[in-house]
Formats: structure tokens, C-alpha cells, sequence
């Protein structure tokens, strides 16, 4: 056998036991998921259904040739923009055969698995490359960089995104292979390795645009950390910048912005037109969902025998789910990392660990839910125009536990090695370390049994799902507790959905400026100007949309609401809905004590019920109105509620077809004015106002389908107190 044979075999094996051992563990942490790989997922169920509906997207789009940053499917009629949505391409595309041979809850739990193996088998190389500058000990590098591994895929923080469900979190691989190639690009720059690093770099983007953000700014540091620390021997000040090799991190950093800037352009335009983590989550929202500086201390709260003491140790942070307080460093990590520092490449990692960490802890220092006011670097951060997408200040962690990692892995070498060094038989003694400190590693950050999910779907939606028609599909309501579980029925009926569950909230028009499907959206009374009865036009309403559905849940609270249930039945033409189980229990992820977990099977447990109400068409279905731009806030009245108009305001009149009416308006002034009526820019009449309550009538022709009708008010402001039709 040749010398060259031998070393593939060799490197074979090693590289074989790596990744043997990083799936075992990820098997161990995510147990009871290899018994119910076809039937539940591992998660919270509800950030579940989001990604497993991400996956099934993908593929509706890449088999229809459409734009997987726009779906019809969400936000019926109008469609949404997915650009911020948590899409993951990188997880489609590696579980894309599983997918289409076994199904989506397969591919799904492929998903958890390869990442959780590909994350310490990444790691695992990049601490073998960081180890080979440390001089010929090939077994001991292994070893280390073993060790390397498993402190990362097992640590509290990717197991944390498991349990929330965040597989766009969960796929790290890419970022430890973007470390090492920058790695290899400074110290050996060339155009091949330039370019493999920033397509590495480019591809953290196809996890989460935060990973890409979390690794530019990772790529920079280290730049600057070689352009500070590298000292070659010999030359003047530009070759010794070119010998540092952040020239080459440099162009590895530029090549991947240029290859990120055909969605990063479009994602950033985006970004200015919905909610930031201020104006949706409040002012506060960076601030919780930041580390706390005990986070770094405190074990898991999925651990299943330190759980409930983490749960009282972070009472300070009762409210936020477990996958935003997790942290934990872990006390064998930190013990090796502490032996590592005596390592000569110790300072850029130990510095990565610490400038990381502070950049997890936010706008401010916080320990043990007091906020001490003292200003973080994130306080600046955040003002930086791309980094305000980014909302979860604790996600840094990611790296800080990368550069632990390899601290740790460089600690364990020095053990090893000495180890090795005094044993009567270093490599058994050497081997059984090993296994010791995987060991330690794996029960302090133990998950197992992990809480799982049944995937479960009402056999009404199935049987939705066989009919060939287009349609869309109302859920009612559309609470945030209970959306998520829509997009999964919808991966069975696939038809278009009246609302959805984004990562951004979207503007809405359709229940903007219709109150009926507002009152549908929201489960309660949706007061407002229009003066038509929703029992009587809501027929109308939803066949005009082709809404053929209204599903009303249980949960959420649409079933409290009785009058809903009127309306709907009205929509329905007086016809029975059909009831089925709809919702099961999932385990209440904010704490260790709601969790529900089982080494088998786990046992679904009925929650909530659907009624169903298919919408019949009228014969001649009635005009509605809806509300356009330039009105005020509905406000209360001691004589109702009224809206302003604000110089000029919309009404929209939708029709099935064209037809005669007369729109009826009940006013109030303060003092005379004008009121001018026009359809599509021709004026229809205009209205002397003599101050005080007034009511008008206005004859009007309209097409078939929606009528824009502008109301302009002049020399007095206009309050409308009604609005209505008349035929």
C-alpha cells in the first residue's frame, strides 16, 4: 500500500469519526426525533410552521419558475414580499432530494439534524486549521479539534434554536467554513482562495441576512486584528500590510458584497417600508431580547434535570421565549478555553469571544434583569442603516461561541499533549479523555428528550387541497398565537390565504379599508363609518374576493365572538359549518416547566376546534363600500364614531357589475363649506354644507369592479359620521 494511500485512508477515517460523532450527538440532544421522523418535528409550534411553510414556498416557486421574494399566496389579494421573510434558501437546497422523496416533515427534520452535525463537523475543520500552525501532532489535533466541535454543535445557543423553531439560526455551518477560508486566504492570499472566502462569506446570506451582517463584521475584525498583531520579519510598511494578509480579507470581504448586492439592494429598499424592532416590538424589544451578562452563566432552560433551576435563576426574563435567553457558555468550554489562553494564537480568539459577547448584551449592560444604563457598543450599532433589520442583539452570541470553540479546542490540545506525554499508553489514555470531555460537554448542554411537535392538519383542509378550483381561504383571526399554524394548512389545501404569518407585519389593505374582513381578522366589533349591515352584505363581500372559506378557531378566540358566527352564517346562506379538531397543545416554551417532552412518542392533546362556513354566492351580489387614503382614525362621537376627512379623502365602492346608486352621506361641520364628490377625476356634484349635522344623497354610476370615489372638503373641516348605498 502506498504512503499516499495510507494518508487518504487515514484522513478518511478521521474525517469519517467526525462526523459520525457530531451526528450521534445531534441524535442524542434532539431524541425522541429519529422515532417520529415522519409524524413530528422538534420545536415550539409556532415558529415551526413558518419554516416548514418557507420550505414547501421554495419549492412551489423553483417547480413554477416564480420569484421566491413574492408569493400570492399570503396576504390575499394583494400578495407579500418575502425579502425579510426568514426563507433559508440554504436549508431547501440541501434537504431538496429528502423533500421530494419523503415529504416536508422529513426534509424538515433533516434540516435539524445536518445542521446541528454540519455545525460541529465545520467547526471541527476550522480548528484543524488553526491546530496545523502548531506544528506536526496530527492524532492530537484531531483530538482537540474534536473537542473543538462539539463545544459549538452542542452549545445552548444553535439547541435554543432548535427548540424556537429558527432553522434559518440553526444553519451556522457556513460560518465556521467562511472563518477558515479566510483563514487560509490571509495566510496564503491567491485568487482562488480570495474568491472561495468571499463566496463562503456570501453564502452565510442564503442562512440569515443577521449571519451575514454577524460574519462582514467578523471578516472586518479580523482584517484589522491581522493587519494589528501579524509581525513578518523584514520590509517596509506595505509589504508587512500585504505579508498580514488583510489585503486579501479585504477583497474576500468586497467579492461578497458584490455578490450579495443583487438581494441586498432590493432586501434594504424593503427594510425602509416595514416595521423596525422599535416601531413593531416597541422601544424596549433590542433591550429584552439582548443577553443578560448572567445569560453567558446560566445552563439551558431545556436542559432536563437544570432546567428548572435556570428557570428561577432567569425570572428576570420570564416573558421572552427560551430560544432569546439562552446563552450559556458552558463550564467545560470555559475550563478548556482557560487552559487555551496559554496557547500563542489564544489573544484574536479570546478577543472575538469578548468583543462578540458584548455586542450579544445590546444597547446596554444588563445583570440579572437590572438594566445598569451603561451604554454597550450595540447602542451605536443599531443606528447603522443595514444593522437595524437586525432585532435580536443576543444572536451574536453565534460567534462568540465560534471563538470559544476554537479556544477551547486549543486548551484540549494542550491537555492532550500533555496527557500523551506521561501516559504508559498515550493514545488509550489520550481516547478516553476524549470521550470524558465530549461526555462532560454533552450533559451540560443536554436536551434530550427534546419537546416535539405533531404535525397535525384537520382532514378538511386535505380534502380542500384535492380541489382543483382557485380560491382563497379566510382564518379567523389572525392572531399572532395562532397564524403560524395557518401557513401549515395552507401546505395542504394550497390556496391562497386572506392574511399569514410573516417575519415583518405588511401593510394590509384589504382589511385596512374593508371592516367586515377586519372584523374577521380581529374576532371582535370593528366600528366604523360604513352603514351597511355585515349580515347582509357579506355574501356579497366574500364572493367578490372569491373568499370561498371563513374558518372560524376556537383558539384565538373567534368562536367567543357569536356575532361573528352570524355573519359567517349569513355568507354561507344559512348553511351548517362543518367542525373539526384544528389546534393541539404545544409545550409553552418560556420556561422549562411548560415544556412537553417524552422519550417516545408523545401523545397529541386536542386544543381548539374549526368551524368552517363555505360561502355561497347571491345572485345578484349588493355594492359594498370600503375605506380609502385620507381619512383620520375612527374616533368616538356622543352621537357614534366618525372619521375626518383630511383635505381629501377616498371611499371605494366595489361592484360585481355596473349599476346605478345612490351613496348617502351623514356629515358634521363646524361652520359652512363645500364638499366635492368626483370619480375617476370627473366631478359628480358638489355639496354646500350649511354647518351642523347633515345628510346628502349623491347619484352615482359605477363600473364593475372597484370605484374610486374622492371627496374633498374646502373652507371648513368635515367630519363623516355614515357612509352609505341606496338602489
Amino acid at each position: 500500500m502506498s504512503p499516499r494511500t495510507v494518508r487518504w485512508r487515514e484522513a478518511l477515517a478521521r474525517h469519517g469519526s467526525a462526523l459520525a460523532l457530531y451526528l450521534g450527538l445531534a441524535l442524542l440532544m434532539t431524541w425522541p426525533l429519529p422515532l417520529q421522523a415522519t409524524t413530528a418535528v422538534p420545536g415550539n409550534g409556532f415558529d415551526t410552521w413558518q419554516n416548514m411553510w418557507n420550505m414547501w414556498w421554495l419549492r412551489e416557486a423553483l417547480l413554477t419558475r416564480s420569484n421566491p421574494f413574492f408569493t400570492p399566496y399570503l396576504y390575499y389579494p394583494h400578495g407579500a414580499g418575502l425579502w425579510l421573510q426568514t426563507l433559508n434558501p440554504i436549508n431547501f437546497l440541501v434537504s431538496l432530494p429528502i423533500h421530494a422523496r419523503f415529504g416536508l416533515v422529513v426534509a424538515y427534520n433533516f434540516v435539524v439534524l445536518f445542521s446541528l452535525t454540519m455545525s460541529g463537523y465545520a467547526t471541527y475543520l476550522l480548528a484543524r486549521g488553526i491546530l496545523a500552525g502548531l506544528g506536526p501532532a496530527p492524532l492530537t489535533h484531531h483530538r482537540a479539534a474534536l473537542i473543538a466541535g462539539v463545544v459549538f454543535a452542542c452549545s445552548g445557543y444553535l439547541l435554543a434554536q432548535v427548540l424556537g423553531s429558527h432553522t434559518h439560526m440553526l444553519a451556522a455551518w457556513p460560518l465556521p467554513l467562511a472563518a477558515l477560508a479566510l483563514h487560509r486566504a490571509a495566510n496564503r492570499p491567491g485568487p482562488g482562495r480570495i474568491a472561495l472566502a468571499g463566496a463562503l462569506i456570501a453564502l452565510t446570506a442564503l442562512c440569515d441576512w443577521q449571519y451575514l451582517l454577524f460574519t462582514l463584521i467578523w471578516a472586518a475584525w479580523y482584517a484589522l486584528a491581522r493587519l494589528l498583531f501579524h509581525r513578518p520579519d523584514g520590509g517596509g510598511p506595505l509589504p508587512r500590510r500585504r505579508a498580514s494578509g488583510a489585503p486579501a480579507v479585504v477583497a474576500a470581504i468586497g467579492l461578497a458584497l458584490l455578490l450579495v448586492a443583487p438581494l441586498a439592494i432590493p432586501t434594504a429598499r424593503f427594510a425602509g417600508q416595514v416595521p423596525t424592532a422599535e416601531t413593531e416590538g416597541g422601544p424596549t424589544f433590542r433591550l429584552e431580547h439582548s443577553a443578560n451578562l448572567a445569560d453567558f452563566f446560566i445552563p439551558s432552560q431545556i436542559h432536563p434535570l437544570l432546567g428548572p433551576l435556570a428557570e428561577r435563576l432567569q425570572g428576570y426574563k420570564d416573558h421572552v421565549h427560551i430560544q432569546s435567553k439562552t446563552a450559556y457558555l458552558g463550564l467545560v468550554a470555559l475550563i478548556l478555553a482557560g487552559c487555551g489562553l496559554r496557547d500563542d494564537r489564544r489573544f484574536f480568539w479570546l478577543l472575538s469571544a469578548v468583543l462578540f459577547a458584548l455586542l450579544a448584551l445590546g444597547p446596554q449592560l444588563q445583570i440579572l434583569g437590572w438594566r445598569t444604563g451603561l451604554p454597550l457598543p450595540g447602542a451605536l450599532l443599531y443606528d447603522l442603516p443595514l444593522l437595524r433589520i437586525s432585532r435580536y442583539p443576543l444572536r451574536f452570541v453565534v460567534y462568540t461561541m465560534l471563538a470559544l470553540a476554537i479556544l477551547a479546542g486549543l486548551g484540549a490540545r494542550r491537555l492532550l499533549a500533555a496527557l500523551e506525554r506521561r501516559a504508559r499508553r498515550p493514545a488509550r489514555a489520550a481516547n478516553l479523555a476524549l470521550a470524558g470531555l465530549v461526555a462532560l460537554i454533552a450533559f451540560e448542554n443536554l436536551t434530550a428528550p427534546f419537546p416535539m411537535v405533531w404535525v397535525y392538519v384537520p382532514p378538511l383542509y386535505n380534502d380542500l387541497g384535492r380541489d382543483p378550483e382557485a380560491y382563497a381561504i379566510l382564518e379567523s383571526p389572525f392572531s399572532y398565537d395562532v397564524s403560524p399554524t395557518f401557513l401549515l394548512f395552507q401546505i395542504a389545501h394550497r390556496k391562497y390565504l386572506v392574511g399569514g404569518y410573516t417575519s415583518r407585519t405588511l401593510p394590509y389593505p384589504l382589511v385596512e379599508q374593508i371592516p367586515i374582513v377586519r372584523m374577521f381578522a380581529y374576532a371582535s366589533p370593528q366600528v366604523d363609518i360604513i352603514a351597511q349591515k355585515p349580515t347582509t352584505i357579506a355574501a356579497s363581500v366574500f364572493s367578490y374576493f372569491n373568499i370561498r372559506y371563513l374558518m372560524l378557531h376556537g383558539t384565538g378566540g373567534a368562536l367567543s365572538y357569536h356575532y361573528l358566527q352570524k355573519v359567517a352564517e349569513a355568507a354561507a346562506g344559512g348553511a351548517p359549518p362543518e367542525r373539526q379538531i384544528a389546534a393541539l397543545t404545544y409545550s409553552d416554551t418560556f420556561r422549562a416547566s411548560g415544556l412537553l417532552r417524552a422519550m417516545g412518542p408523545l401523545k397529541p392533546i386536542p386544543a381548539g376546534s374549526v368551524l368552517a362556513y363555505k360561502v355561497a354566492p347571491p345572485d345578484d351580489p349588493l355594492p359594498f363600500l370600503g375605506i380609502g387614503a385620507g381619512w383620520s382614525p375612527v374616533t368616538n362621537s356622543p352621537d357614534g364614531v366618525e372619521r375626518r376627512i383630511l383635505g381629501a379623502a377616498e371611499v371605494l365602492i366595489y361592484s360585481a357589475r355596473p349599476r346605478d346608486i345612490i351613496l348617502t352621506l351623514e356629515l358634521t361641520s363646524p361652520a359652512p363649506g363645500r364638499l366635492a364628490i368626483s370619480v375617476n377625476g370627473q366631478e359628480q356634484a358638489i355639496l354646500e354644507l350649511r354647518g351642523g349635522q347633515e345628510r346628502h344623497e349623491v347619484a352615482l354610476r359605477i363600473a364593475s369592479g372597484a370605484t374610486p370615489v374622492r371627496l374633498h372638503a374646502s373652507d371648513t373641516e368635515i367630519a363623516v359620521r355614515a357612509l352609505g348605498i341606496e338602489e
